[in-house]
């Protein structure tokens, strides 16, 4: 196969071709504008009478108290497909002085390259595409048959010549889904995934299971398997940083690995009704932002918003992509954050990882 590694080195790969790194702007690491959840997290499907109905009801206003906080307790919300909706957030993000979004969802959790394309093309941003395999409960059913190489060819073909049988490529590796503890077939993956990252110099995203004592010990594992797999860990991601790891003394001994610290879940705190995880606010998030800016990893920060549910979407009265730019950035410099900083982790580190080595 004729990998192009050398094509792509030094720019970046959107669903419309290459592009300058320059071109990038404004960029979130980690979103889903097309995304299917609702086979990967049918263990959430209430089982009384009264919250079943609520499980196959519409998002609408009239039962938004109660998707707000049982957001994968009701099968409509955890479907993000409409293209027309999609065009619309996503122009909320342009508006707003937004260049690029990257869209993170994979093959069996309803990615959408066509519809990308055509989003980017009516919207005007550039939209980076994900490759690469999600948790075990949706992998394919031929997961188990599949080895290493096999993975690692099926993310260099998506990377090097196109999805299925059009001519559009991914950008990123990701994002690669782990579970706590990892799943035989999520190791394969992560395995994989570092092969190809090494033939293709593509960056490469990872979504950490939670093990809640300690946060670290989860990702510590999946960059040790990725390191001896060959992957770069100074282009590699370690995504929802802000729900995996709560110790500060924690996050910094991840950053010492090299690796880019994603908070992206800007938007969404207190805490998950089902998996009882806590999340903070988002005051909280740019507090611990400011801690590892102070500690010196300003350059391996990211955030985004990672917005995959209907209820986090304005049109159903949800924040929206442009949260970060409308709320968030404006707290962070009301907390002493600089112009410069603030550049970093809106246009220089996305520019950084997004970049094919």
């Amino acid at each position: 196969m004729d990998r192009g590694a050398g094509e792509r080195a030094g720019k970046v790969q959107t669903v419309l071709g290459m592009i300058s790194p320059d071109s990038l702007g404004i960029t979130l690491p980690h979103e889903h504008l097309f995304i299917d959840c609702s086979q990967t997290l049918q263990d959430h499907k209430p089982t009384n009478a009264s919250e079943l109905t609520l499980y196959y009801e519409p998002v609408e206003l009239q039962n938004l108290w109660w998707v707000t906080y049982h957001p994968i307790s009701n099968r409509d919300n955890l479907i993000l497909q409409n293209e027309e909706i999609a065009v619309k957030e996503a122009s909320f993000f342009r508006q707003a002085g937004g260049g690029t979004i990257v869209d993170v969802s994979s093959a069996s959790i309803g990615r959408n390259p066509q519809a990308l394309v055509r989003l980017s093309q009516a919207t005007g941003l550039n939209i980076v595409m994900g490759s690469g395999f999600y948790i075990a409960p949706s992998h394919p059913d031929i997961m188990g048959r599949l080895t290493e190489e096999e993975i690692c060819e099926e993310i260099v073909r998506e990377i090097t010549v196109g999805i299925g049988n059009t001519p559009i490529r991914a950008g990123i590796i990701g994002e690669m889904g782990c579970s706590w503890p990892l799943n035989e077939n999520e190791r394969k993956a992560l395995r994989g995934a570092a092969q190809a990252q090494r033939l293709t110099g593509a960056p490469l995203s990872i979504h950490p299971g939670r093990n809640p004592n300690p946060g670290i010990r989860t990702c510590l594992e999946l960059i040790d398997i990725l390191s001896k797999a060959g992957a770069d860990i100074s282009h590699t991601t370690v995504c929802h940083i802000e729900r995996t790891i709560i110790d500060h003394e924690e996050r910094c001994k991840l950053a010492e690995t090299g690796c880019y610290l994603e908070y992206d879940i800007f938007g969404w705190e207190g805490y998950h009704n089902v998996l009882t995880v806590d999340l903070p606010n988002d005051s909280y998030r740019i507090n611990q932002i400011i801690d590892l800016i102070d500690r010196g990893y300003i350059d391996q920060i990211l955030i985004s918003q990672d917005i995959c549910w209907k209820h986090r979407l304005r049109s159903y009265g949800g924040h929206g992509y442009d949260h970060i730019l409308r709320n968030v950035i404006p707290v962070m410099r009301a907390k002493g954050m600089s112009e410069e900083q603030l550049h970093a982790l809106l246009v220089r580190n996305p520019k950084r990882l997004l970049t094919f080595q």
